[in-house]
């Protein structure tokens, strides 16, 4: 009874309570927007992060971490055949690959660059689908000495598919050691400042360069990002079973960039859901005033034939609820609706800072960004119709009788 009675209460004067629900829409679909855009930036992000440089997991040598190595590959893996092939007798492990970082300078024979070279296993490299390829063709898995260069470095060099530049870095001995090489292709990261320096070569010729048969990192792919924490205890058990000295990183913790994006986001995302949570607070504390304000004789009527002040308080409270149900729902049809429309319509943002390349606005829907959307509609109307519902069950009945 109550129930019916608050919900024809909302209609009673359908102006403000169409101004007050669209006041709960707007705030409603302003949060599935931000908040389905905030997660598809922060998946997209996560697994660009996890296959342009990080993996899933990273293992080193035992000592890898704390030590300052004194040359390249001190504290570098050995044999890592057998230890890929426990790794992936798990079948929540889609593939391991093994990399080598390095420094160096690469010439044209006219001028020189310093570049970080990454040594990679092309036909994974490949598979991680790592980077997207400008010219020429991706690293060809039985040619040590073929290169691709990022593009900023391409341009620096002047360098072009079927060009020889000379890379020369400090071998694991201290001694200075160069390898001629061909460029393969021309690669793009989005990353300029890393597209300024990058080389990615065979792991056989990275290597050849720094005259070794070590392997810097191995890094573990898996099938799905949410399985990280129990594939690293279930490594941590096997590594201690077999008494490996090894250590292991998940991408989270080297993922730096990324929780400080997931920082500043998180922020606007809040401080947003505080600005929808006063602007819906005052909206429908105004709309219940205003409401008790036309309705006080009738309020007084009510009280002189018996209803109860804790009745009055819990219609208007009721009313609230309605008021913020209603509006809750239409924000998620709304918000849903919008949201599948920007999906399909294929908008193109600006490059963010650092990047060279734009990407499309997407709005990925979780069902806790519904949920939540919702639940701050609902509880701040109600919330919001608690002091003007006090107020009411407060009047005076001689009071509220003789109200023009």
């Amino acid at each position: 009874m109550l129930t019916k009675l608050a919900l024809r209460n909302v209609f009673r004067n359908r102006r403000r309570s169409a101004i007050t629900l669209l006041v709960i829409v707007f705030g409603a679909v302003g949060l599935i927007l931000f908040g389905g855009y905030k997660a598809i930036t922060f998946h997209g992000l996560r697994e660009s992060t996890i296959r342009n440089r990080l993996g899933h997991l990273q293992i080193y040598k035992a000592g890898f971490e704390r030590a300052e190595a004194r040359k390249p590959l001190e504290y570098g893996l050995e044999d890592v055949a057998q230890l890929r092939r426990a790794i992936q007798a798990d079948k929540r492990v889609r593939m391991t690959t093994a990399q080598i970082t390095l420094m160096g300078l690469v010439s044209n024979g006219d001028k020189s660059e310093t570049f970080m070279a990454t040594g990679v296993e092309p036909k994974e490299d490949k598979a991680m689908n790592a980077q997207r390829l400008v010219s020429g063709t991706d690293l060809p898995a039985n040619e040590s000495d073929a290169v691709i260069l990022g593009r900023g470095l391409a341009a620096s060099m002047h360098a072009k598919p079927g060009d020889y530049l000379t890379l020369m870095s400090t071998t694991t001995s201290g001694s200075l050691n160069a390898i001629d090489v061909r460029v393969a292709g021309i690669f793009m990261s989005g990353v300029k400042e890393y597209d300024d320096r990058a080389i990615k070569m065979p792991l056989a010729g990275a290597q050849q360069l720094l005259q070794t048969t070590k392997v810097e990192r191995l890094l573990v792919m898996l099938n799905d990002t949410d399985d990280t924490a129990a594939v690293r205890a279930s490594l941590t058990t096997l590594f201690a079973k077999n008494h490996w000295a090894l250590e292991m990183k998940d991408w989270s913790q080297l993922a730096t960039f990324y929780h400080q994006v997931v920082a500043l986001y998180n922020g606007i995302f809040g401080f947003i859901g505080m600005v929808v949570f006063a602007i819906v607070i005052f909206s429908v504390a105004n709309t219940i005033v205003m409401s008790i304000f036309e309705r006080t004789r009738e309020i007084g009527t009510m009280m002189a034939i018996g209803t109860t002040r804790s009745s009055i308080w819990r219609m208007f409270l009721a009313e609230g609820l309605m008021i913020g149900v209603i509006g809750g729902v239409a924000g998620l049809l709304f918000g849903f609706g919008i949201s599948n429309l920007i999906n399909r319509v294929h908008i193109m943002l600006p490059p963010p800072p650092g990047y060279t390349q734009g990407y499309p606005l997407r709005v990925m829907l979780q069902p806790g960004i519904l949920i939540t959307a919702f639940l701050i509609a609902v509880i701040t109307s109600t919330l919001s119709s608690i002091l003007p519902a006090l107020k009411a069950s407060r009047l005076k009945i001689v009071d509220a009788l003789g109200h023009i």
